[in-house]
């Protein structure tokens, strides 16, 4: 009798231990990672480069037709991040909130006076930027040795 008792009890035991269990707790959720954004941002950019690659220069221009470098920015913005930024370069160059170059990340705007006057290009990734060159039309470039010691200025615009 003491027997059966003890494999009821255990069989009772198994049974319950093997019961779904439901765990009631308030869920989790941890804050979007930089990196994540990031490289977000990043993959919309360079979805943005692969519509605009090798678009001509055309001084004023702001469409597919030909572009410069604030009217690539400026476009770009507007279509991937319903950002609107000013005309200019210069303008451009004074939005959103300055960082050293040493803390770049994808969004940021990059403000050169290069030998042809102003000019603007948007971090995509790491080092390298896009923006229209007036012999290439629209490409990617990174900060070297031709583009560093031109760089004046980095804005944030995206938070």
């Amino acid at each position: 009798m003491n027997l059966s008792v003890l494999a009821f009890a255990c069989l009772l035991f198994l049974g319950v231990g093997c019961a779904p269990k439901v765990v009631i707790q308030s869920p989790t959720t941890s804050p979007p990672q930089s990196s994540t954004i990031e490289s977000s941002v990043s993959e919309i950019l360079l979805s943005q480069f692969r519509a605009w690659k090798g678009v001509r220069h055309r001084v004023g221009g702001t469409d597919r037709k030909g572009v410069d470098c604030s009217g690539l920015v400026q476009v770009v913005f507007r279509e991937a991040f319903q950002v609107d930024l000013p005309r200019t370069s210069r303008a451009q160059s004074r939005v959103g909130q300055p960082v050293d170059s040493r803390d770049i990340r994808p969004g940021d705007l990059l403000y050169f006076l290069d030998k042809r006057g102003d000019h603007i290009g948007v971090v995509v990734s790491d080092r390298t930027f896009m923006h229209a060159s007036a012999s290439q039309g629209v490409i990617l470039s990174t900060l070297d040795g031709y583009w560093s010691p031109r760089l004046k200025r980095v804005q944030r615009v995206l938070s």
